[in-house]
Parts: structure tokens; sequence; C-alpha cells
């Protein structure tokens, strides 16, 4: 374990707490300091002797520092598993390193700044720190791995006492370095997925976004908020644009919905009705003829329905519009287009607002403005396409052609449902919805309670997240619902063990790669 009676620790951190006293403390126990970059500059800062990595290993960091630890003579003396190992080599540049403390860059809290480059992400992936910590954590048998600063009293308590760790501590040590690099190449693999196909996003400088007051609206969220509508002027047009052929003065709310209720149907391609109760979707279906697909989101859940608001991608004509007045209350109607006969039948309900909409742009804006108190945010709307062809089948049993579609189908809904977001779905329409709850299995128990409630079987159904599981409760409730197949777009720790009960129960899996949450 030893060169010359000396023993070895690399220390390279990026977090710094306490790793002076660290250092210290095992130079005492005759251990020598070897470090790299910034950790080097801050022992000598402290007076603390030690070795830089390049001096040790005879070889210069390159690539502005991208390669340094990444050398044999560092990780045969971190792997060899004892001193007759190592001097089977025959070369007195190697020497066992016995002891390893590393964390690894601030991934997280790089990608957390609001103002976080692509590039400046890229950079804070880890590559040698991972390498060194797996390593360590591999030979644990003989070389005590840190990652964590909460950890080194322990260790020198033990060195201190013992003159070396005890292996139930280096086991112990390794395991959280192994559950610590598997949620930072989770993270990692979050961010690059969600970024996957997109350019950095910055408002042009130029661009002076300016507010146009179109009118007051009758009143905000409640009735004692005053509220008005403002245009937003940006240099090209576009977003929820509409015309208001009939009804009432809209307020906040009806606006609120029915952006939201537009937004989800303009997805579809084929003849297709969204239902929007509160921000969220209540009924969804795609189908040959708008009749099919009103009667299919309706049924999803009827009660809530009521005093919604009812978004159509294709012309609406009297038979719909007069089925829609005799079998609900309805707030507003959306479409890009009216028969002629529907003008008529409207005055007999003149509190019901028809909005007309620009069927040319499909009122996507590329922009998502939300407001604080004091300020908006803005992002690149959440327009990324989810094809069948990126689906990751992860189960032994594959999903049906059919099921795929309905799969795409749940996702489309379930992007405009509030987080946390359960969409089952069979034939393209929506047999229950469960949104906004903090739990994800309350969610599902709510999409299952309304399916029930209305008389639809989900036996068959796919079920739809838009975020990932953290726990198998879900697709054991899955399980018990008849749910046959299950989208969703990976990315947990525990993907592996919620990937084995799917296979366990027989329901076949995909991952779209695609987190859609929605708040």
């Amino acid at each position: 374990m030893m060169k010359d009676g000396v023993k070895f620790a690399i220390l390279s951190v990026s977090d710094k707490t306490n790793i002076d006293k660290f250092a210290k403390s095992l130079i005492k126990n005759n251990y020598k300091i070897l470090s790299t970059g910034g950790t080097a500059k801050f022992l000598s800062s402290k007076k603390i002797p030690n070795i830089s990595i390049s001096k040790f290993t005879k070889f210069d960091e390159i690539l502005e520092g991208r390669v340094k630890t990444l050398h044999p003579i560092i990780h045969a003396g971190i792997l060899a598993k004892d001193k007759k190992s190592i001097e089977s080599l025959k070369n007195s540049n190697y020497s066992l390193i016995d002891l390893v403390a590393v964390n690894l860059y601030p991934f997280e809290s790089t990608i957390s700044k609001a103002n976080c480059k692509y590039k400046d992400a890229i950079e804070n992936i880890d590559i040698g720190g991972p390498t060194m910590l797996r390593a360590a954590a591999k030979n644990h048998a003989r070389v005590t791995v840190v990652t964590d600063p909460k950890d080194y009293k322990d260790v020198i308590k033990e060195i201190d006492a013992n003159n070396q760790t005890t292996i139930k501590t280096r086991r112990k040590l390794a395991i959280k370095v192994f559950q610590k690099i598997s949620e930072y190449d989770s993270m990692i693999h979050h961010y690059l997925v969600n970024q996957e196909d997109s350019e950095e996003f910055t408002l042009p400088s130029k661009i002076n976004i300016t507010l146009e007051k179109i009118n007051d609206l009758r009143y905000g969220e409640n009735p004692h908020q005053n509220a008005s509508l403002y245009d937003i002027k940006f240099p090209e047009k576009d977003g929820f644009n509409f015309e208001q052929l009939a009804g009432k003065d809209l307020s906040y709310n009806n606006l609120v919905d029915t952006e939201s209720a537009l937004s989800c149907v303009n997805q579809f391609k084929e003849p297709s009705c969204v239902i929007v109760k509160h921000a969220n979707p209540c009924g969804v279906s795609e189908s040959k003829n708008i009749m099919t697909a009103y009667n299919n989101a309706y049924a999803t859940d009827p009660i809530s329905a009521f005093g919604g608001i009812i978004a159509f991608n294709k012309t609406v004509d009297e038979k719909i519009l007069k089925k829609i007045i005799n079998q609900q209350f309805v707030e507003v109607i959306v479409a890009p287009a009216y028969n002629i006969k529907c003008m008529e039948i409207i005055k007999s309900k003149p509190n019901i607002r028809l909005l007309k909409v620009d069927k040319t742009n499909k009122n996507i804006s590329k922009l998502d403005m939300k407001s604080l108190q004091s300020k908006f945010l803005i992002q690149e709307n959440d327009n990324k396409k989810v094809t069948s062809k990126q689906l990751k089948m992860v189960t032994v049993k594959k999903p049906s052609k059919k099921e795929i579609d309905d799969l795409l189908f749940a996702f489309k809904v379930a992007r405009y449902v509030k987080s946390n977001a359960i969409v089952f779905v069979k034939n393209k329409k929506t047999l229950g919805i469960g949104a906004g709850q903090m739990s994800r299995i309350d969610s599902t128990n709510i999409a299952k309670t309304k399916a029930k409630k209305h008389g639809l079987s989900l036996k068959g159904c796919v079920m739809a997240s838009e975020a990932f599981f953290p726990f198998r409760d879900n697709i054991d409730l899955a399980k018990k619902i008849g749910v046959s197949s299950i989208i969703q777009p990976g990315g947990s720790i525990k993907d592996k063990e919620i990937i084995s009960i799917a296979d366990k129960h027989g329901i076949s899996m995909v991952l779209s790669g695609v987190r859609v949450f929605k708040h």
C-alpha cells in the first residue's frame, strides 16, 4: 500500500467544504496528497502540501483540462488489488492509491441557472471524476472512496484509530458512490433528451415587445378581479388569433381554457374534438368525422364537460352545433370554420361564444408566456413531436400497431393535462383523465374512478404519463385496471425496476424520451 512508507490519496473536488481539514488529517496519518486544478490551488492557498496529478503521472493536462486524471498510472494505482500486483508491472512510476475523495462537476446547479447555455451544461459533464469514483468503488476491498464531505469525519476517525478504514465502511461508501453516479448520469440523460434537436433559446435583443390593449374583460379569474386582454406585438404574427362571431363578452378563464383546448386539438390531423374544463382536457377524441369525435369526447366525462370549452380542428356544421346545445351547457366553441346555418342556430343561445380561428397558422406560437405578479416568463413552446420511430421499446412484450397509435394519441393528450397527468385511451378516445395531483398514483386513481363512474371499461386500454414513474405502485394498479400498454418518458433511477414490473405483469411499455410537464 505504500511507496517509501507513504500512502497516496487523490483529492479532486468541486465542493471544497472541509477539504482542507480532511487533507491535513490525512497528512498526519502519513498520506501524500495528489490533487488537480482548482483543488490543488485551494490546498496550496491554505499552505497544505500536495502533488499535482501532472507531476505524479509526468503527463501535462491537455485539452484545456479535459484530460488530466484519465491516465494508466492513476487508474492502475486505484484498481490494483494489492502491492504485489502493482509491483508485477515492473515500473517504478506505478504506486498504489489508497484513498480517492472526489465530488463531481456541478452539473445540476449549472443547468438550474436561468441563463444556462447548452455549451456550459456540456462543459459541466464530469468524465474523470466518475471514472475515478467507479474504479475506487469497484476496488473497495482495498480503496476508500469518498464523494460526500459529510463522510470525511468518520473516515478520519477510523484512520486515526486503525491506520485504515474498515471493509464495512469502504463497502458503504462504495454503494453511496454508485448511487451518486447513477443519479448524476440520469440527470444528464434527462437534460440531453429534453435539449435534443433544439437550439439555444434567446429572445432576439433587437426585438422590443410591446403590449397593446384590445379590450376589458368581464372579469378576471374571479368576479371581484378586473382584467383586460392585451396583444403582445412580435415582429411576426402568430399564436392564439381569433374572431368572435357570437356570444357574450369573454372572461379571463374563457381565454385561458380556449387556448389550452385549441393547442391540444391542433395536434391531430383527423377530425378531432377536445373538451376542456379548468385548463384541463376532460375529453378528447380523434375519429373519422367531427360528430363521432364530439360524442366520444363528451362520453369521457359528461359531468366535467358541463360549462366547458369545446375545440374542433375541422368545420362545425349545424348538426353538431344543435347536438351540443341540446346536450350540454357550454361556455365557448372554437373552430377554424362554421357552416352558414350555424349563425342562425346560435341566435337561440345568445350567451354561447363562437370563436373562429385562423386555420392557416394553426395558432401555435413559437413562444410560451406566463405571468408572475410583476414579470413575464418566456420560453420556447412545447411543440416537440414524438413519433413511433422515436419510441424505445423496453419490455419483452411489444405493443401492437393499434396500441402504438393509441399510445401516441394518449401522450399528446397528456401534454395538455396539468401535472401529475395520467390518461387512459382506447381507439383514440379518452376513457379517463387524472390531472393536477401532487402524487401520480392519485392521478391514476382519479382517472380510474372517473371511467368507472361513467361506465367506461378500461380493459385493454393504454396508459400515458407525462413524466416518469418514481414508484411501481402505478404499474401494479395498471395491471389491476386491465391496461395493456404504457407510454412514459423514462429517466428515473428506478426505470429498470419499473420495466421489470411491467414485464412481470405482461404489460408492454415504451419510452418517449420526452417529458411534457404542464404547470
